[in-house]
């Protein structure tokens, strides 16, 4: 019998006050939960299947696995199902968990960024790349935004809050899922690959930076002496984590995998405490929590051996468990049956347009002016418009500022998964024929990143 038609008679029987062994209301939620996080990570390892044979990333897979739980397929297919399944009784302790989730996420993508192996010898290309794949969608996304409000149902967000976002939203890029595409196509050795992580690299800094800005100005509705505060003391933490707590981070670091000859559970639990203090002074200071664990990951980053201990010991429950139940719970808000007719379909298709537009113009022009040729600036264009799971975090922030009203926060979903979909074939395509083996590794070699 398959395990999955038991799930609606399990999450029913609690609903319905049905008694557990222990018979209590906490036995009741923690039954609830396990039913919502069998049927998360049974949906996620069977569309990951799929999406391998399509010749996709698991990443892919994993995103499109929150769609499948949601009110765009479940919720079509069997709305009752989806609501027994994710009614309002455990909404919160869910949020609360994909939240913390997403902090240790954060703090991974920031663990990701190896500066100098990235940046390389070719530091003008890179930055050239970056920034003018940066500006120009950002531009393209802020000018058009006006468009694209006024055809918002009533009530409209503000327009100047909206255009940031939509702005952001355009210019986002994921670093982490590019490094898995070129090593799963064999072509990480190719000078392309090293100037497209380079290049998002710098993207995803800034990214994160203007969406902290972005943040403080709509959150405090444009007030100079507020903003300005909240700034200040933003850049008073970042400057007092990369001046003092880092020094001393580090020290401990090393000093405890030098003597324990790994990352033992006494320092995962000291530095679980470090992110979330870093992620609930972030939340204080006004801008989200996430901050903070992107800041501390940031911070140690440059630590490789501890980099590869956190992946080999933390990063895979990270990743097989509380990734799905972040795609899940931006799955759960994305209703694509909400695009009810033709005019709403060829907005979202307009939104498509001008993100791929904006974003692979930008790259390709971007890698022209720095003298690479037609090809590989094709490649650096594809690349660069690959979101994933940044552009996701970047609509959940807006989305929850109630800068990006639902019909948006749709469109803008599928524009990231539409992205990360295309990126693989395309560089398939691009750079046939360059494919090459890699050579074994050192058995001190970096781990391959896992997210998007």
């Amino acid at each position: 019998m398959n395990p999955l038609a038991l799930l609606p008679t399990l999450v029913q029987a609690t609903t319905d006050g049905a008694q557990s062994a222990v018979g209590t209301k906490a036995e009741e939620l923690v039954l609830h939960l396990l039913g919502q996080f069998i049927a998360i990570l049974a949906t996620t390892r069977l569309v990951v299947y799929v999406a391998r044979k399509l010749g996709q990333t698991d990443v892919s897979g994993e995103i499109l696995a929150g769609l499948v739980l949601g009110p765009s397929i479940l919720g079509a297919l069997a709305p009752d199902l989806m609501h027994t399944l994710f009614d309002g009784s455990t909404s919160q302790t869910f949020v609360g968990i994909s939240q913390v989730g997403l902090i240790l996420l954060m703090f991974q993508i920031g663990l990701e960024f190896e500066f100098k192996a990235n940046l390389g010898t070719s530091k003008k290309s890179i930055v050239v790349v970056s920034m003018v794949g940066l500006l120009l969608p950002f531009a393209m996304g802020y000018l058009t935004a006006p468009w694209f409000h006024e055809r918002l149902a009533e009530p409209r967000p503000a327009l100047f809050g909206f255009q940031l976002f939509f702005g952001i939203a355009m210019s986002i890029t994921a670093i982490p899922i590019l490094g898995r595409i070129f090593m799963e196509l064999r072509l990480s050795h190719t000078r392309v690959a090293a100037l497209s992580i380079g290049a998002a690299a710098i993207d995803d800094i800034a990214g994160w930076l203007l969406l902290g800005v972005v943040t403080l100005l709509v959150q405090h509705q444009f007030a100079p002496s507020k903003l300005l505060f909240r700034a200040g003391t933003l850049a008073a933490y970042v400057a007092f984590v990369l001046l003092v707590a880092r020094p001393l981070l580090k020290r401990f670091v090393s000093t405890h995998l030098r003597r324990r000859g790994g990352l033992q559970a006494s320092a995962v639990a000291l530095l679980l405490l470090v992110i979330f203090a870093s992620a609930s002074i972030t939340s204080l200071i006004g801008v989200f929590a996430i901050i903070g664990g992107f800041v501390m990951g940031a911070a140690l980053h440059d630590d490789r051996q501890f980099v590869n201990e956190w992946k080999t010991r933390v990063s895979p429950l990270v990743n097989t468990f509380f990734l799905p139940l972040f795609f899940t719970y931006t799955g759960l808000r994305t209703n694509v049956g909400s695009l009810s007719s033709l005019r709403e379909v060829g907005i979202c298709l307009l939104v498509m347009a001008v993100a791929f537009v904006s974003k692979f113009g930008g790259a390709y022009v971007g890698a022209r002016l720095v003298g690479e040729d037609h090809r590989s600036s094709l490649v650096l264009g594809v690349c660069m418009n690959t979101r994933a799971l940044m552009e996701l975090i970047a609509l959940n922030v807006g989305y929850d500022l109630g800068v990006l009203p639902r019909s948006m926060f749709t469109m803008l979903v599928l524009m990231a998964i539409v992205s990360t979909f295309i990126a693989t074939p395309l560089i398939r395509w691009l750079m046939r024929g360059e494919e090459r083996d890699p050579a074994p590794l050192p058995l001190d070699a970096p781990s391959l990143p896992h997210g998007a």
